[in-house]
């Protein structure tokens, strides 16, 4: 699929974004409980897709991110894997990598990562690196690939955080 149909794609959903029940680990989270949660959160997924399409008018993938820390954005990034030259440039690793450098490490442990997209197994080692606990997404593994036509056969972050033992809260806001 070419970058401007999926931009399209996500532009559309953007617009179209409804709240549905997801996991969190183990805990399956009733619709009710998710959708008074996602009041909390949809400024800020939205915000994310809003950099996803930035980054698509830049000619790079659609995807963006953004961390949240007592309700307040600290720090935004897009995937720049085209404009830097650089196919590590993913949206989720750019900012733990601006993370790392500027947030004091006990501000990212009580940060908020809000991603448009499911992260990817590589961006979900920068979060594990960067001990991010929460992470917010509108897009699952299996929706991008019905969009996309691309399944990702790498380990999604619930995994990778289980089999380290480490705590993961995620929310998907769309299956």
């Amino acid at each position: 699929m070419t970058k401007n149909v999926l931009l399209i794609v996500l532009s559309a959903f953007v617009l179209s974004l409804t709240v549905l029940p997801a996991g969190a680990g183990n805990n399956v989270l009733s619709y009710r409980e998710e959708a008074t949660n996602s009041t909390r959160h949809e400024p800020f997924i939205r915000q994310a897709f809003e950099l996803a399409i930035s980054a698509g008018k830049k000619g790079n993938h659609t995807f963006g991110a953004l961390l949240v820390y007592q309700n307040k954005v600290i720090l935004t990034s897009e995937n720049t894997i085209y404009t830097d030259n650089n196919v590590y440039s993913h949206a989720e690793s750019n900012l733990m990598a601006k993370a790392r450098r500027e947030i004091p490490p006990e501000v990212l442990r009580e940060s908020t990562m809000y991603a448009s997209t499911a992260p990817c197994m590589f961006c979900c080692a920068s979060i594990w690196y960067g001990d991010i606990q929460r992470v917010v997404y509108g897009v699952s593994y299996k929706t991008f690939a019905k969009i996309t036509g691309h399944e990702d056969k790498s380990i999604p972050c619930d995994k990778l955080y289980q089999e380290t033992g480490r705590a993961w809260d995620r929310k998907a806001l769309a299956k």
